[in-house]
């Protein structure tokens, strides 16, 4: 039987069977190719955008916008955070028109979306650090600065970690940055990326896995992947558009087809 490298295969999880010749019970074999990041990344992405077509998320253009709807989103439901950042701007149209004193009004308007008071209490706190420190509540003097610079100002704002300052560098200032959520974390490490536990933790593994100028349709796409298809649990694998390249169901098959054999032994 042929090596995997005789076969001129850049990433397979192809499976065969043969059928012995006494009790027709199918015996497997697997033909793998690690997924290799530097080799397959791009074919990955091109595979993701031709199911998904980079969505929109309901991300802003403006930096300060977009860094208060990323707040509203953590640990809220898509539809939610989207409706409570509306409502929010309906009431406060201006970010300078906001106060101290309004915070209990901003609770009241995102208690639908779970951690009112403390999504309330760091958006005005950030707000008041911009004011200061800008004259007004503005990030746009982030634009003219390197990377590095506008990643150190965003996550030396209250309660703003380096995912949260990645999207606003992403998606309202068109960086090369990949920000690394639950669900690129999720796909990244079903793939076979080299990750760690959490995503924050993978962040600089993953982002330093991809090219700069794929991290944009990576992350979008396999965010839409997440939810749709490479769910947490109970994946749905055999909707996949990227399952070929992907060690996880590789390794899922790999053990249904070990209980299959044992069982037929």
């Amino acid at each position: 039987m042929a090596q995997p490298a005789d076969l001129g295969l850049v990433c397979v999880s192809h499976r065969r069977h043969r059928y012995d010749v006494l009790d027709r019970q199918p015996t497997c074999y697997a033909l793998l190719m690690v997924f290799d990041p530097s080799r397959d990344i791009e074919a990955v992405c091109h595979a993701l955008e031709r199911v998904y077509g980079n969505p929109s998320h309901g991300n802003k253009s403006d930096p300060l916008d977009e860094l208060v709807y990323i707040i509203l989103s953590t640990r809220t439901r898509d539809a939610s955070y989207r409706r409570r950042y509306d409502e929010l701007k309906a009431a406060f149209p201006s970010w300078d028109a906001v106060s101290p004193r309004d915070q209990a009004r901003i609770e009241a308007i995102l208690q639908p979306g779970g951690l009112a008071m403390l999504k309330a209490a760091v958006i005005v706190e950030i707000l008041n650090v911009l004011r200061d420190r800008f004259g007004s509540t503005t990030l746009e003097p982030l634009r003219c600065m390197p990377d590095a610079d506008v990643e150190q100002l965003l996550v030396s704002l209250p309660g703003v970690s380096t995912k949260v300052a990645k999207c606003v560098m992403m998606y309202s200032m068109d960086r090369q940055v990949l920000p690394v959520d639950v669900h690129v974390h999720r796909v990244a490490a079903r793939l076979g990326f080299s990750v760690k536990r959490r995503p924050d933790t993978s962040q600089e593994l993953i982002e330093g896995a991809v090219p700069r100028q794929l991290r944009y349709g990576f992350h979008i796409n396999a965010v839409a992947h997440g939810r749709a298809v490479c769910l947490s649990r109970a994946p749905r694998c055999e909707m996949c558009c990227i399952s070929q390249w992907c060690d996880y169901l590789q390794t899922r098959k790999d053990r249904e087809c070990s209980q299959t054999a044992t069982g037929v032994q």
